[in-house]
């Protein structure tokens, strides 16, 4: 059987990236508690307070990359995350894909591709790891709906209520994206105009417009992509 071929599956956080946060934390704490203990006004307690609440909290997020896993059986599929643990069996599992990362952008080392497993109601649950930082997405994806296509049972059969949520949060999550990228943007555009009326004699343009000008942007193109969605 294909299922009991490919199964069981585990994914966990490659030892390369951890070691990543673990270099990650050891420069933040003190980068973070820095301005706090060269702050005179701040009590001397007030500073080891936030100084140790800072180090269990960023050490809480070092434990939960670590314990964070998604693993597959014969019985379903388990995701362990930060705060909960959730699982499906193979049978209430709607549709497994992989999809692009809407914070790809937001940040250096952020996966291209995540990977999401969907509820008879629609509703996600995103497959920890299973992102293109730490497997090969397409093959894991392939195999884990191989899985699921043989252990779903013979009765299963697609919702299209299931269908059309996905899509609205797939189009609320586009919308969100298309707006941000064109603040960026216009964040750079803003940057150049206003350098280029520095050497104007009459510059109406003030640096505030640099910040106000992404804002206004986001929000207009958020708008009419929600509007243009809502109307096909």
């Amino acid at each position: 059987m294909e299922a009991e071929r490919v199964l069981p599956r585990e994914y966990r956080i490659r030892p390369g990236r951890l070691t990543g946060v673990y270099l990650a934390v050891g420069i933040g704490v003190p980068a973070a508690a820095l301005p706090i203990w060269s702050d005179e006004d701040i009590p001397g307690r007030v500073k080891w307070l936030i100084t140790l609440l800072l180090i269990a909290f960023l050490g809480w997020l070092v434990l939960a990359a670590r314990n964070c896993a998604t693993s597959a059986d014969l019985k379903g599929i388990r995701v362990r995350g930060m705060v909960r643990n959730r699982r499906l069996a193979w049978e209430d599992i709607h549709d497994i894909r992989a999809v692009p990362n809407p914070s790809a952008g937001m940040g250096q080392g952020q996966p291209r591709t995540i990977s999401f497993m969907y509820g008879h109601d629609g509703r996600r649950i995103q497959l920890m790891y299973v992102d293109d930082n730490n497997v090969a997405v397409e093959r894991e994806i392939a195999a884990l709906r191989a899985a699921w296509e043989g252990l779903r049972g013979a009765d299963w059969a697609p919702g299209a209520e299931a269908d059309r949520r996905i899509a609205r949060k797939a189009g609320r999550e586009g919308s969100v994206v298309t707006a941000m990228s064109w603040a960026l943007v216009s964040v750079l555009a803003a940057t150049v105009l206003f350098v280029a009326l520095l050497f104007t004699e009459d510059s109406a343009m003030s640096p505030e417009w640099i910040l106000i000008t992404p804002v206004v942007t986001f929000f207009v193109v958020w708008i009419g992509s929600r509007l243009r969605n809502g109307s096909r």
